[in-house]
């Protein structure tokens, strides 16, 4: 089965920041907000792809974090079959991320609505539960 391993990063104010994801066809999730993160190559640890991964898509090496989950893709509800590692990295600076990948980030608080369509549903997920335990 596919594995990604991604995070869900906090700014200091307690928003999450999310990526906005290119539009591209032939990509997972064209075009919604999403957890930064990418798919574990082989060989790799899940938390050594979340590492790899949040390096590569906003430039930030991550020695301070923790594990959130594993949350599962299916593909009845969400098009394929996956297993999600989420990792939380918290009280980032905006100003030390730079977003190479995709169209950028939105910030989101708790009192957005992010259970929309415009969101992965793992994204809701992992942020319905991020924000409940506050």
């Amino acid at each position: 089965m596919k594995k990604w391993a991604g995070a869900l990063l906090i700014e200091k104010s307690g928003k999450a920041i999310l990526q906005k994801r290119d539009n591209n066809t032939e990509i997972t999730n064209p075009g919604k907000i999403t957890l930064f993160g990418g798919e574990v190559e082989f060989g790799e640890t899940e938390e050594g792809c979340f590492k790899r991964e949040i390096k590569e898509e906003v430039d930030l090496a991550v020695s301070d974090f923790s594990y959130l989950g594993l949350y599962q893709k299916r593909s009845a509800t969400h098009g394929e079959d996956c297993d999600c590692y989420v990792y939380l990295v918290e009280n980032i600076d905006l100003k030390k991320i730079k977003v190479s990948e995709g169209q950028g980030y939105v910030l989101i608080s708790a009192k957005d609505n992010y259970l929309t369509e415009k969101y992965s549903l793992i994204t809701q997920s992992v942020l319905s539960d991020y924000f409940r335990n506050l």
